[in-house]
This record gives C-alpha cells, structure tokens and sequence, in this order.
C-alpha cells in the first residue's frame, strides 16, 4: 500500500521521475521484496548505461532515475556504502563536487577503509582540481585494495604530475600500463613524460619493491572483478 501510495505521489507531482524511472524499464526488473543491495545496484545498472553514452545531451533522466534507487537503498539500509557512492557518482556528473563529497564522507563514517569509498573522494578532489587531497585519497584505496586498479593508478600519474613530481608519476603511469596494458592513456602519458625528461630516474615509492611489482604484475582475478567501472 505504502509502494502504491509512493507512486501515486510520484505521478502527479513529480512526473520527471516517472518518466525516468519508467524510460529505465528496459535496464532494470522490478523485483518484489526489495534490499538496499538491490535498489543500490539498479541505480549503478542505469548510472552505468548513462556513462557509457556517447551522446548525453538531453539524458538528465537517467541520472534522476539511478539517484532515486540510491535513495531508497538509503532509506532501508543507512549504512549503505554503495548507494553513497551512486549518489556521488550522479553528484559528480552533474559537477555538484560538494554534494558528492557529503555523500562520501557519510559513507567513510561507515567505513574509512573502504576503498571504492576513498576512490571516488579521490575523483571528487580530483574534479574539484585539489590534487593534493585526491593522492591523499586514491592512496588510501590503492592501499587498501585498489593496488591493481588501472585508474587508481592512472589518476596517482596525473595527480604526481600536475604537482611535478615526475618520478612518482612515472611509477604510477607504469603501474597502471602492468595492471592493464589494453588502455592507451597511461602509455601515452608515460610515453610523454619520457620524451619530456628523459633523464627522470625511475624508482618505487614503496620500500618493499619486489612485492610491489609482484602485487601489480600478477593480477588478483577476484580483486580485479571489483574495482570500479571504467
């Protein structure tokens, strides 16, 4: 009753949300009895689609769509840590750098390891041009699971350069070419680097070095699979 009543709002005082929510039908099943789980991974299966546009002028909907299962993850589940990141996510692509940091730092309160958390704070510093405070956080996710994650360490590269430590830049752009030698950006930026100065010696930033290159060379399959979408 409760459901129907929601609807019934939604359609006469809110009709943007219907129709998003019903121009969405072909990505996402209703499906009875509803988790947190389910609603944030519905939200992520349109906010994904919506990503993967290659023309977004006029696609606002989808957008309105992902952040009303991100909300209602929340309502059943306050702790939900993916429905946070969804709705950063739908922050930073409407450039509400701020509202997207809100959303994330209430999800670190949660779980300050986190490391798909401390990704997209990184993002949001990133976008926001603080590359300072988006090492801080990429760091974070890359120590705690992200070690393999192409663009953690793609965004580690560009943040190191921006602030003109190449050495460190380097070792991060060659790190992200060893987890995934398929993608053209870390090897250009690489190779752009060398060319610029090639006289910047390259070296690990971390002590244990063997294991470093061990951990970034020998992907970890299960770990892989989790790291977040391109």
């Amino acid at each position: 009753m409760k459901k129907l009543l929601l609807i019934l709002l939604l359609f006469f005082f809110c009709p943007s949300y219907c129709n998003a929510i019903q121009e969405t039908a072909s990505i996402i099943n209703d499906t009875p009895n509803e988790t947190a789980d389910s609603y944030a991974a519905k939200g992520d299966k349109i906010l994904n689609y919506y990503e993967n546009l290659v023309d977004k002028t006029g696609m606002e909907r989808y957008l309105i769509a992902a952040k009303y299962f991100y909300y209602q993850a929340n309502r059943i589940d306050i702790s939900n840590k993916n429905a946070y990141v969804g709705r950063a996510r739908v922050a930073l692509a409407q450039n509400k750098v701020r509202d997207a940091k809100n959303n994330l730092f209430l999800a670190l309160n949660f779980d300050e390891n986190n490391p798909k958390v401390n990704f997209y704070l990184g993002e949001s510093f990133f976008q926001d041009g603080e590359f300072s405070e988006a090492i801080k956080y990429y760091t974070e996710a890359y120590t705690h699971g992200y070690r393999t994650n192409y663009k953690t360490n793609l965004k580690l590269g560009i943040c190191y350069e921006k602030l003109d430590d190449e050495a460190r830049a380097k070792y991060y752009y060659t790190n992200a070419v060893k987890s995934d030698s398929s993608k053209k950006e870390a090897k250009n930026r690489l190779q752009n680097l060398t060319i610029k100065n090639p006289g910047t010696k390259e070296y690990n930033v971390f002590q244990n070095t063997a294991q470093d290159d061990d951990e970034n060379i020998n992907l970890d399959k299960e770990e892989t699979n989790s790291l977040p979408k391109e």
